[in-house]
């Protein structure tokens, strides 16, 4: 039985899809056999009954053919595999019991053309077990019908020999039966298992799909959260600085045009031996954003010291002094509040505190000299210094973008670091456009 429903109909119509591939090799074996099996008995006076053989087995591969071509397409609902089982079984049958009862009618009298004719129809047995074996059936009908008759036919002779003979035909055909039989459950089972397979990579694929759409889900949020806590931050950072400028005599552009100094200086500088391997895109883009807290320690300074109009006394200048050690140390202090050293935070507290560091080691708070004074500090110390130049304040004028050049290259080597300043020089037109985009 060759049971096609809606529970197996994947299977099946696999199994008939493999029989239908195979189709046309069967057709060309038995166009190609036939003309032996008409050779082997043309011994007999029988011709015009072999010729007649050989036409009507030419017109039924004819017309499997044509309907191979015609529906081999159509094997995708239940009632067209059975159409298709139907067509193997009856073409099976039809072929098999041509060849059966061929050799009822042309069975040759020579014992040697009898032993070749059985060999023929051994090969066709053999290949209709191993073609045959996606539709039993099938199998069963061309085994039976070609075999059966031809046990008989030798049986009938009734010599030793040809029951011999017999008896192993017999014992061939029980053997191609379980060969078939059992080359049908394996494809069977193949396939099963084939579709069993298919099903669970589709529902892995599935849940790899849904996993990997929770997966951009959680990124996305979490991505949103990191650019909202860094948008948190760099504001707090513009708040506390702006703060603590409105206590001092700077304006509000004072922070933007330093920070944007510091940015270009720090790009300038990337490629250069001595600064390549800390000023990548996350270290200069931490600069730009913590530039503007350099001064944050100024709100620990009194206010008849920080917004006095006139020239500090020595004494005040000595508590002027303190405020990069307060910056640095409120910005210490955040940082050890964190679970983790902050790479971020310790670049602000750089800055911070050793801004007023001077190259030949005569800058405050703590005398650093050369390359004790951190690259973030001095790379602040020059854009700080230019603002503060070219910019009024209570106790001078602005100095004009020219002179303000001049004072950096006369500190080349004493106040700056002699690459910052050589770096300054090649884009202090940038500088200066910075200066006017950005002016009070």
């Amino acid at each position: 039985m060759f049971r096609v429903d809606a529970g197996n109909l994947a299977v099946r119509s696999e199994q008939l899809r493999a029989r239908l591939n195979l189709f046309p090799y069967m057709v060309l074996g038995q166009v190609c056999a036939e003309p032996i099996f008409v050779w082997l008995m043309w011994g007999s006076d029988a011709h015009r009954d072999l010729l007649l053989w050989i036409s009507c087995a030419y017109l039924l591969h004819f017309a499997e053919f044509v309907t191979w071509l015609k529906y081999r397409d159509r094997i995708d609902t239940v009632s067209e595999c059975l159409d298709w089982s139907s067509r193997f079984l009856w073409f099976s049958l039809v072929i098999g019991m041509m060849w059966g009862f061929g050799t009822l009618f042309f069975f040759p009298v020579a014992l040697l053309d009898q032993v070749l004719l059985i060999c023929v129809m051994l090969g066709l047995a053999a290949g209709a077990t191993s073609m045959n074996a996606t539709h039993p059936p099938a199998f069963y009908a061309y085994l039976l019908g070609l075999m059966l008759p031809l046990i008989f036919r030798v049986a009938v002779e009734q010599d030793e020999t040809h029951l011999a003979l017999a008896v192993m035909l017999l014992l061939f055909m029980v053997v191609m039966l379980g060969a078939g039989q059992f080359l049908s459950k394996l494809i069977m089972q193949s396939l099963q298992q084939r579709f069993v397979n298919q099903s669970l990579a589709r529902q892995l694929t599935a849940l790899n799909d849904g996993l990997e759409s929770k997966v951009r889900e959680r990124t996305e949020q979490l991505q949103h959260k990191t650019e909202e806590v860094s948008q948190i931050r760099d504001v707090t950072i513009i708040a506390m600085a702006t703060l603590a400028e409105t206590r001092d005599n700077e304006t509000g552009n004072h922070l933007k045009r330093t920070q944007t100094y510091i940015r270009a200086l720090a790009r300038k500088l990337r490629s250069h031996p001595r600064f390549s391997d800390y000023l990548n895109d996350e270290s200069i883009e931490s600069l730009y954003k913590l530039a503007p807290l350099h001064d944050i320690g100024k709100v620990g300074i009194p206010d008849h010291i920080l917004r006095k109009q006139g020239k500090l006394t020595p004494e005040e200048y000595e508590i002027m002094k303190t405020h990069p050690t307060l910056g640095g140390d409120a910005l210490a202090a955040a940082e050890a509040s964190l679970p983790a050293p902050s790479r971020f935070l310790h670049i602000g507290r750089e800055i911070a505190a050793g801004h007023h560091e001077k190259w030949d080691g005569s800058g405050y708070p703590k005398g650093l000299k050369g390359d004790e004074i951190p690259i973030s500090a001095r790379l602040m110390a020059l854009a700080d210094v230019y603002d503060a130049l070219i910019c009024k304040r209570v106790y001078k004028e602005a100095f004009t973008h020219e002179d303000a050049v001049a004072f950096i290259l006369e500190g080349r080597g004493k106040h700056f670091d002699p690459d910052a300043v050589d770096a300054f020089l090649s884009i202090q037109q940038e500088f200066m456009q910075i200066a006017e985009r950005f002016s009070d």
